[in-house]
């Protein structure tokens, strides 16, 4: 199918929406040799090549400088702004901002499982984690760019529709409400110029993306809750799976 250049245009930019949100999702993960490779041989590089407003434009040519030389300073440079037990400076999980007390946490995790179930997604994956972690959330976001990058390239503009206004819903109520003060919260707390870059480009970023869809987002916070969100190991406040998204 050939495209007219308003579809090739709203491909274009679904796809680059796409590749921002798998950066982010790359560049806060568990540091891992996969990892590595697909931001210094795919994410990187695609992100340069990105026509982007600014100040996006220059936040991710400075992302791209800042990345550390090797894969064990990244790890290094992770452990400290990520211990195992999570960080009450900056925990790296939407309940950690929002739903003050257990069912207000259970309520959002259900909602949050409601979004991924819809499009297909479940619960599993080799790293087990809640389906409110940060990373966790932009996967999702970029599952949706991809899908609505793919659906315009085949001519299925409702399908598209879906998952873009999916996506907007998502950022209403949930992204939108607390990555970008997690960003300005990795950016304060850390001294690796890295994950300093990342978390000013995260904040940033949701920041536009939430101007550009038109959505309010239910609630914005800015400081974390005045304690650290539950977290067993395994499903943390409730029977809502944890574990990472897979299609």
């Amino acid at each position: 199918m050939t495209l007219v250049l308003g579809e090739r245009n709203e491909v274009i930019e679904a796809a680059g929406r796409g590749v921002v949100y798998s950066l982010l999702a790359a560049g806060l993960g568990v540091p891992s040799p996969e990892r590595w490779t697909l931001l210094t041989t795919r994410l990187l590089p695609a992100a340069l090549v990105i026509q982007f407003p600014e100040p996006l434009d220059d936040l991710t040519a400075e992302l791209s400088v800042r990345l550390p030389v090797d894969l064990a300073t990244l790890r290094d440079e992770h452990m400290k702004l990520f211990p195992p037990i999570t960080s009450s400076d900056a925990p790296g999980y939407e309940t950690g901002y929002r739903g003050d007390g257990i069912f207000q946490q259970t309520a959002l995790l259900a909602d949050i499982a409601g979004f991924y179930l819809a499009h297909g997604l479940r619960a599993g994956g080799s790293e087990r984690e809640r389906l409110d972690h940060i990373v966790v959330e932009l996967e999702f976001m970029a599952v949706l760019m991809r899908k609505a990058a793919v659906a315009l390239t085949e001519g299925r503009s409702e399908d598209a529709a879906i998952c873009l206004d999916t996506a907007a819903l998502f950022l209403r109520d949930h992204l939108g409400c607390w990555a970008p003060a997690y960003g300005r919260r990795i950016e304060m707390i850390s001294d690796a110029p890295w994950y300093r870059s990342l978390g000013v480009l995260l904040a940033e970023w949701v920041d536009s993306e939430v101007a550009a869809t038109g959505v309010a987002p239910v609630e914005i916070v800015e400081e974390p809750l005045p304690f650290d969100p539950p977290d067993d190991g395994d499903c943390g406040p409730c029977g809502v799976p944890n574990a990472g998204i897979d299609t």
